[in-house]
């Protein structure tokens, strides 16, 4: 099976090529000039997702198996300040790929919730509060309508350590209580810390029990970022008093987050017996590996 991996520099995508499957033939699609991860690709593609030529050429030249679409413009304010290029990554893009025929996974986010009574199961109806979380719910609809087959994940709060990744929520928290800095962490947000590793397997799962439609693929536990935080502070011994405690709207910030958010993952349970772990384990296996 020859599977193109969109984004493959990313967290998630850097994860996806390290626990793919034996057999899986890995073609890599991202901007950037060279592939984070060389070795393990058949071949590498430095491309804009969002042009239509790319997609002409995957379907006639590449002719993939699977598309499985980790790339997206994830930062929520950054969407929120440009709407247009939000919708051009995270939207347009996926109709793109949805168009070719190729059989699709594409990867979506809590975000598309509005937080009012989460945790949420996969029929729960959609109602985002931001820009990011329109053009992702406008791409699960345009990735489903491509093809009966396709697949859409929706995960939360996606943490890890890869090669030129941007630094995770744990990462700053560890980072900063670490150099005896302060961090103001919000109270009222909930949500699964997901790591990166875990949805990658799930992801692989769920394709190897050839799912379709709409699938939760979160951390088994959840909880507030402040509680994230606290927790990342005792598995490293950290100061926690540094933490501070802080309502979202004293922080002023651009986009609207859905505060009670996070996920149910029984149906992925059912449909593959793969759990996410909980956060404990996380970190225990993120150690790990640093180690």
């Amino acid at each position: 099976m020859r599977v193109l991996v969109a984004g493959c520099n990313g967290l998630l995508g850097q994860n996806l090529l390290r626990t793919a499957p034996a057999g899986a033939r890995l073609v890599g699609l991202a901007r950037h000039d060279a592939p984070a991860l060389p070795d393990l690709l058949e071949s590498y593609h430095a491309r804009d997702i969002a042009d239509a030529a790319v997609w002409d050429s995957v379907r006639r030249d590449l002719r993939p198996d699977l598309v499985v679409n980790a790339a997206a413009f994830t930062d929520v304010d950054g969407c929120e300040r440009d709407p247009a290029s939000s919708d051009r990554v995270n939207r347009d893009a996926v109709r793109l790929m949805a168009e070719t025929g190729i059989p699709l996974v594409q990867v979506s986010t809590d975000y598309v919730f509005d937080g009012a009574a989460g945790p949420y199961d996969e029929d729960d109806a959609t109602n985002p509060l931001s820009a990011y979380g329109r053009s992702k719910r406008d791409a699960e609809t345009l990735a489903l309508a491509g093809g009966a087959g396709n697949l859409v994940v929706r995960t939360a709060w996606v943490w890890g350590a890869e090669r030129g990744a941007k630094k995770s929520f744990t990462g700053f928290v560890r980072e900063n209580l670490a150099a005896g800095k302060p961090v103001r962490i919000v109270t009222d947000q909930f949500s699964n810390p997901t790591l990166a590793e875990d949805l990658a397997r799930a992801i692989w799962a769920l394709v190897a029990a050839r799912a379709a439609g709409v699938y939760h693929a979160a951390g088994a536990d959840r909880m507030s970022r402040l509680e994230w935080a606290r927790g990342v502070a005792a598995f490293h011994g950290l100061d926690a008093s540094l933490i501070e405690p802080v309502e979202t709207p004293a922080l002023g910030l651009p986009a609207a987050r859905p505060l009670r958010a996070g996920m149910r993952i029984d149906k992925l349970v059912r449909a593959t017996g793969f759990r996410p772990r909980g956060l404990e384990e996380q970190l225990r296996a993120d150690a790990a590996r640093e180690g």
